[in-house]
């Protein structure tokens, strides 16, 4: 149904006519409902234009006036604009509101001067009122009320809808709708120059244009009828015939368009893009102006000019490259070319961490979070010399089964034994080191006030924050890619299979996959996963209010919101709220996360720290706070000796450091590089201008250099033969006892048994080992385990991808022919990726859900399905209503 010119209208049901009147009427809504599916309301002014246009769409209103248009609760809007199900963008030389809920599907259109249309659905018919008509299929009885056919000026009165505050006087007259037939003959011409082929019924048009050219100011000019022969090209345009260019600049021009862009009276809506040069729809074609054939609309530099592929600049992070340009990221080097980066992989090392109490992040970066006490392995690989292991060590931390969090760090290979806690660093004779240590290619040593590094030669670093939580960050290079296992994953790229046990197969559950690398006999994790901040509505609440700071607009962490997406830190910051009773320090370990995060993306976020209350870190002495610090040539020691303390860290780290030309020395005072001391071997060191002898020649100290000319588990004393009881008290064979108990579980992770401390207990007799039942067994006995479940020698599963065999207590897997991946699409905007990462989004619009020719090389796809999300419900939530599929 539509209306244009001075008071010409189509209604639904094709029945043309005409009326002039300056009140607000009801142009379309649905009958006999308190609260319609839409009421579509208008009013024109003196002048015959429509100076307003309100759209009712339950709670959601659009008012057009003046040129702006205006949604309520948001105020004036900018276009494109979508929000709640609407949508409202240019088309052509128009303007088009779409409206697709779970209910309806809605289009409104017009042109901010004469022209308003509005399209409707079929399950609507005969359900209408309004200027449009009752849409029942029949032309003719469009104006009856109560049986009685009325006049066209009687039947618009009864569609006046006065506004609140007003008493619309004016008074309707009748019309006359006697066209002039002296200008039949060239209104048939003109819109023959529209599209002679039309099927659109002209006769209705050739009417409303003799009208157009009798009610001229000066009768008989062609351009007065503008108006309707528009229309005429957007019917015929709607029905999918053929339209020609019959505007000229001097008759109905649409104007001069912007920039190269040309005139086209049938082009496409669906704009192609340097943001989406692919872009496709099903939209009727419009006119107005257009991109030349082979070009595409650069709506990245914001010039609307049409340019050749090859010239769209890229954007990133909100900054805009030339065509040619290259960026360096993380890990890539990018190369802008045809509106895409084609970026290539560099070698990156591989990064794992330990955060929050209980969160690990994979070398795949798979996230996840378990509860458990023990020694566990959390890398190893053939890659680290001497048969290197590193391990973790968690320990409980409070009153419930949940507080449970990282408490240690071990480095264990044929040479070394290094362990890093809190407040010490043991080797491996148990001895108490101070920092800086180094054992051949292991340097430990502390980088700032809150961390320790351990740096090698071979390719692992650890980076340990010891305060305010005790947090780990394992770095390790390109060459252990594919060769890791451990809780830090197999680092292959894909997070699928980072679940992989020591017996070589995957898990479904974090708890199953975290005992399997138990380096100790100890009690399983925590199998059921409970949210913490359902046990109190008050801790959820402060939880929720503190975290809050993460993805509020106008906080210090905004500013990374565009670069880091926030909702997972926030997330665990709430959740560690919750579980830990010790709440700040485990919120500022959260927001902590999100910080150093974006300082890897180039993104310091200063002073977040004063942001949060309790967050702050007191220095001592004069050493001041910094969120970008290092040891070397901040220290004394790194004047000394460079080799220790001069392994910079890739990311930005914070802690207390000296100011800018002063240095820390041996009694942890800031002083300035003249009395720095000078260290010696064996820790032992000169103060400045003090002088000693090495190498038979006399070195003074200047400027910081040499100048030369809970509790264990008790188990019963009775055991049961294969096994023996072996007593802490006088066991010489084994000092730890039953903490190093030989158990299947032990012989599939193929390490040595790390415990903190011996236990008395039962344990199998040599050769032999503790199978899930506790009987003694052979290692070729072992059962293999997968789902809490246990198998026996022989026994064969089948995953989705994989044909798997116990052998010894590890599984075997061939890969099976064919392996599919599936990409799901579900409830409220819920995705879970090919590579299965699962992610919420709530957007309401066409999306591509996957298409393949993605790349510069192959810019062609074969099949692309895109989903239409609409706003489902009244609390604003997406859901998908329609999936498109194309193919070739």
């Amino acid at each position: 149904c539509s209306t244009w010119g001075g008071g010409h209208f189509s209604t639904f049901d094709k029945y043309q006519y005409d009326f002039t009147g300056t009140c607000n009427y009801i142009f379309a809504t649905v009958c006999d409902e308190t609260s319609p599916d839409f009421n579509i309301q208008f009013r024109r002014g003196l002048d015959k234009k429509i100076v307003r246009i309100i759209i009712e769409l339950g709670p959601s209103v659009v008012t057009v006036e003046k040129g702006s248009i205006s949604v309520r609760s948001v105020g004036v809007v900018k276009l494109p604009y979508t929000s709640n199900g609407i949508q409202i963008a240019p088309y052509g030389q128009n303007i088009r509101l779409v409206a697709k809920l779970m209910e309806m599907e809605l289009v409104v259109m017009w042109n901010n001067d004469d022209y308003l249309m509005v399209l409707t659905e079929k399950k609507y018919m005969g359900k209408t009122c309004g200027m449009c008509g009752n849409y029942d299929g029949f032309e003719l009885n469009e104006f009856v009320n109560e049986g009685k056919l009325l006049d066209t000026y009687k039947f618009a009165a009864l569609q006046k809808m006065d506004d609140p505050s007003e008493i619309c006087l004016s008074e309707e007259i009748a019309v006359s709708t006697i066209p002039h037939q002296k200008y039949a003959m060239i209104c048939s011409q003109l819109l023959n120059l529209v599209s002679p082929t039309c099927s659109v019924p002209k006769d209705g048009f050739v009417i409303r244009c003799q009208l157009d050219m009798q009610d001229c100011s000066q009768p008989g000019q062609k351009n007065c009828t503008c108006s309707t022969l528009s229309e005429y090209s957007r019917q015929c345009a709607m029905s999918h015939q053929m339209v020609f260019n019959w505007r000229t600049e001097n008759f109905c021009s649409v104007g001069k368009c912007s920039a190269n862009q040309i005139y086209e009276e049938c082009g496409s809506p669906c704009i192609k893009t340097c943001s989406n040069p692919e872009y496709s729809c099903s939209s009727h074609c419009t006119y107005g102006c257009f991109c030349p054939e082979g070009t595409v609309l650069d709506d990245i530099s914001k010039n609307r000019t049409c340019v050749h592929i090859k010239q769209c600049p890229c954007t990133l992070n909100g900054k805009i490259y030339a065509p040619g340009e290259t960026m360096k990221a993380a890990c890539r080097t990018c190369k802008c070319m045809m509106g895409q980066w084609n970026c290539k992989d560099l070698p990156c090392p591989g990064r794992c961490s330990l955060e929050g109490g209980s969160f690990v992040t994979t070398f795949d970066s798979r996230s996840y979070r378990f509860h458990g006490v023990c020694t566990y392995v959390l890398m190893k690989s053939s890659s680290l010399p001497h048969n290197g292991t590193l391990m973790a060590v968690y320990e409980k931390s409070g009153y419930s089964h949940s507080e449970t969090s990282l408490s240690a760090l071990i480095y264990l290979s044929t040479k070394d034994k290094i362990v890093i806690s809190q407040n010490e660093l043991l080797t491996d004779d148990d001895e108490l080191k101070q920092l800086p240590y180094k054992s051949g290619n292991v340097t430990v040593f502390r980088q700032s006030s809150m961390y320790v590094q351990m740096y090698t030669t071979f390719g692992l670093e650890l980076l340990v924050q010891t305060s305010p939580v005790f947090q780990a960050y394992v770095k390790v290079g390109s060459q252990f890619r594919g060769r890791t296992l451990g809780l830090c994953g197999n680092y292959n790229g894909d997070t699928t299979d980072d679940f992989m046990t020591s017996m070589d197969i995957t898990e479904g559950t974090a708890s199953l996959f975290v005992d399997s690398w138990r380096a100790g006999n100890c009690h399983p994790a925590l199998e059921r996963d409970t949210d913490p901040c359902a046990l109190s509505q008050l801790n959820k609440i402060s939880a929720e209010t503190h975290c809050s700071i993460l993805t509020k607009k106008g906080t210090v962490f905004e500013k990374c919101h565009a670069v880091v997406n926030p909702i997972h830190f926030y997330k665990r910051c709430v959740y560690q709220a919750c579980n830990y009773e010790e709440t700040f320090p485990y919120i500022c370990s959260a927001l902590g996360s999100y910080a150093r995060i974006c300082a890897s993306m180039g993104l310091i976020l200063e002073d977040w720290r004063n942001s949060m209350d309790n967050c702050t870190i007191a220095c001592t002495g004069n050493q001041t706070f910094s969120y970008n610090t290092q040891a070397c040539d901040r220290t004394c020691l790194s004047l000394s000796n460079r080799a220790l303390e001069c392994h910079p860290t890739d990311i930005p780290i914070e802690g207390c450091h000296c100011p800018e030309g002063m240095y820390l020395n041996h009694k942890n005072e800031c002083v300035y590089k003249s009395h720095c001391p000078c260290y010696l071997e064996d820790r032992k060191y000169i103060l400045p201008d003090q002088s000693t002898i090495t190498g038979g020649i006399t070195c003074y100290c200047v400027n910081g250099r040499l100048s030369c000319t809970g509790k264990p588990q008790n188990l019963a004393e009775s055991c049961k033969a294969p096994k023996k009881y072996v007593s802490c008290s006088d066991s010489l064979e084994n000092k730890y006892g039953a903490a190093c108990a030989p158990t299947c579980q032990m012989l599939a992770t193929g390490i040595e048994c790390i415990p903190t401390k011996c236990e008395s207990g039962c344990v199998c007799a040599d050769g032999l080992y503790e199978n899930l039942d506790g009987k003694c067994v052979a290692a070729e006995e072992c059962p293999c385990e997968y789902g809490g479940l246990a198998y026996g020698k022989g026994e064969q599963i089948q995953t989705e991808c994989e044909i798997c065999t116990c052998t010894k207590g590890k599984w075997k897997c061939v890969q099976k022919s064919k392996c599919s991946s599936t990409c799901n699409l579900y409830g409220e905007g819920h995705i879970t990726t090919f590579d299965g990462q699962r992610f919420v989004f709530d957007g309401s619009c066409e999306y591509i859900l996957a298409m393949d020719g993605c790349s510069v090389n192959r810019p062609v796809s074969s099949f692309k399905i895109v989903t239409e999300n609409v706003v489902c419900g009244k609390s604003g939530v997406t859901c998908s209503r329609s999936i498109s599929i194309y193919l070739g």
